[in-house]
C-alpha cells in the first residue's frame, strides 16, 4: 500500500506491506504464481473513507517483478504495468551498453575566479527537459585533490547532462551541451559510442514520457516528495530501443527523431528570449506539439499498442 505524502506527522513517504506466513516453502526466485494487492494513493490525496482503499486497489502478479532476475519488489507495478514494462525491456538494450555514462566529482568547491593551474570551468546553473542554463561564471580545482575525480572527457564538448533529481512532475531531465565545464555529483553526463544512435536520439527517448513512466514504475525513490532522484546504475540500466541502420523503417525513425529533438532544443532557446505574451504562448504550444510527436515516435519505438499506451498515459 502506497500512502500520499504526509500520512504522518514525521516528513516520510511511506509504503506499508502487509503479508502472511505461506504454508508451504518456496526457493528463490519464486517461480510459483502469486497474486497481490496494491494500493496506490495520489501523491496530494486525503484520504477520508476507507472505502477509498479499495476503490485504489489493483492486482499483481508477484512472481512477475522478478522475471528479469532482479529482487525488487514493484509495489507501483500492477499485472497491466509490468506486462508494459517487460514489453520495454524486451525492445530495449541497458544505457550503459550504448553509451558511457558517468557522474560528476566530488566535493564540488567552487571560486569566482581560476586559483590554480588546474582550475577549470564549473556549471552551477540550471538543467530542466530540453533546457540548459549556464550559471554564473565560476571555477574548480581539477585534480587529484578530488574526493571523487572523474576523466576530463565527462566534461568536454558534445554531451548530453542528465539531473539526477525528479522534477516536479516526475519526469527525467537530460539536456544537450557543447561547452567545457565540470560538473557535480548531482549531474550524470553520457557520451555516444562512436557507431551508435545521434545524441539527439538519446536525449528524445529519455526524455520522453515513456522512459519517466517506466522508471517511476521500477523506483520508489523517484516517487518520494523530498528529493526524488536518478541514480548512475539505474541510469545505465534504462532500457534504450537499438537502431538497425540497415533497417529503413528504424532508420527513418531515428532520423526523424533527431529532426524532432533538434527542433525542441531551438524552440526552447527561443522561449527563453521570447519578449512577448503572444510569442510565448505561441511556443509553448509548438513545443507541447512537439513533445506529443516524440512521445508518438517512442511509442511507436518500443511496438506499444493502443491499450498500452492508455496505461503509460493513465494516472500517476
Amino acid at each position: 500500500m502506497n500512502l500520499p505524502y504526509d500520512i504522518f506527522k514525521a516528513w516520510v513517504d511511506t509504503t506499508v506491506f502487509v503479508a502472511v506466513k505461506r504454508v508451504k516453502k518456496a526457493l528463490w526466485p519464486r517461480i510459483d504464481q502469486r497474486s497481490v494487492t496494491i494500493i496506490t494513493f495520489p501523491k496530494r490525496h486525503r484520504i477520508k473513507k476507507t472505502k477509498e482503499f479499495a476503490e485504489h486497489a489493483s492486482k499483481a502478479e508477484f512472481s512477475s517483478w522478478f522475471a528479469d532476475g532482479g529482487d525488487e519488489y514493484l509495489s507501483y507495478a500492477d499485472a497491466a504495468s509490468t506486462a508494459v514494462m517487460r514489453k520495454i525491456v524486451a525492445a530495449g538494450k541497458p544505457l550503459g551498453e550504448m553509451a558511457d555514462v558517468q557522474r560528476g566529482v566530488t566535493p564540488f568547491n567552487l571560486t569566482e575566479k581560476p586559483t590554480h593551474s588546474t582550475s577549470r570551468p564549473a556549471f552551477r546553473g540550471k538543467v530542466r527537459r530540453y533546457v540548459f542554463e549556464r550559471g554564473d561564471q565560476c571555477f574548480i580545482r581539477f585534480d587529484r585533490s578530488l574526493a571523487e575525480p572523474k576523466p576530463e572527457r565527462y566534461f568536454l564538448g558534445l554531451r548530453l547532462l542528465l539531473r539526477e533529481l525528479i522534477s516536479r512532475q516526475f519526469q527525467l531531465q537530460a539536456v544537450k551541451v557543447t561547452a567545457d565545464f565540470v560538473t557535480n555529483k548531482s549531474m550524470q553526463s553520457l557520451l555516444p559510442s562512436s557507431n551508435g544512435p545521434d545524441l539527439n536520439y538519446f536525449l528524445g527517448v529519455i526524455n520522453s514520457r515513456l522512459m519517466s513512466w517506466y522508471f517511476l514504475r521500477r523506483s520508489n525513490v523517484a516517487q518520494r516528495d523530498d528529493f526524488p532522484k536518478i541514480v548512475l546504475k539505474e541510469t545505465r540500466s534504462l532500457p534504450i530501443r537499438p537502431i538497425d541502420r540497415s533497417d529503413h523503417a528504424d532508420k527513418s525513425r531515428h532520423d526523424r527523431m533527431v529532426k524532432l529533438v533538434e527542433e525542441m532544443l531551438e524552440m526552447h532557446k527561443k522561449l527563453g528570449v521570447a519578449k512577448t505574451p503572444q510569442e510565448k504562448t505561441s511556443l509553448e504550444r509548438q513545443i507541447a506539439a512537439t513533445d506529443t510527436q516524440i512521445d508518438g515516435l517512442v511509442y511507436d519505438l518500443y511496438g506499444l499498442t493502443e491499450d498500452e499506451i492508455k496505461i503509460v498515459e493513465g494516472p500517476p
